[in-house]
């Protein structure tokens, strides 16, 4: 996994544990899957996505790794288990810059991250937006729940 990937699941980390409340002890959660593509195509460099309740409700936020292909799959509890039921609002985070590998040199002037995705490829930061992204999923009460998201560049 990337270190910008990882930096971005560690920022959307107090969403996917704290949730909305309540004891989440016992609420179960469904298989969730699926694409995100922008232009018509996967989304370049790969990112993260998080699906946060609209509504108030007991559970954590589901979220997941998009994969530079595009997928993704959800987690709550462990690897791939999925998201609670109900309607969401989507936030989708795009890794635009691969950091680094700190090398000591001696120069005392910190490497610069390296741009893996062009400014014509980079999805707008409306949809990285967790209070106002205009993307929405509603995940049904089944295993197999299949979300795909078409992202436009406006």
């Amino acid at each position: 996994m990337q270190k910008s990937v990882v930096i971005q699941l560690v920022c959307l980390l107090p969403l996917l544990v704290l949730g909305c409340g309540g004891n989440t002890a016992n609420v179960p959660v469904y298989t969730v899957h699926g694409a995100v593509k922008f232009n018509d195509k996967p989304m370049a460099g790969g990112g993260s996505i998080a699906f946060i309740p609209k509504n108030a409700q007991s559970g954590k936020t589901a979220g997941g790794e998009v994969k530079e292909d595009g997928t993704y799959t959800l987690s709550t509890y462990g690897d791939g288990d999925g998201s609670m039921a109900g309607e969401f609002r989507v936030v989708i985070t795009q890794t635009v810059e691969e950091e680094p590998e700190i090398v000591p040199d001696g120069a005392g002037i910190a490497p610069k991250p390296t741009v893996i995705v062009p400014v014509k490829d980079r999805i707008p930061a409306k949809y990285s937006d967790y209070t106002a992204s205009p993307l929405s999923a509603k995940v049904e009460p089944r295993s197999g729940n299949e979300i795909n998201f078409a992202l436009e560049p406006r």
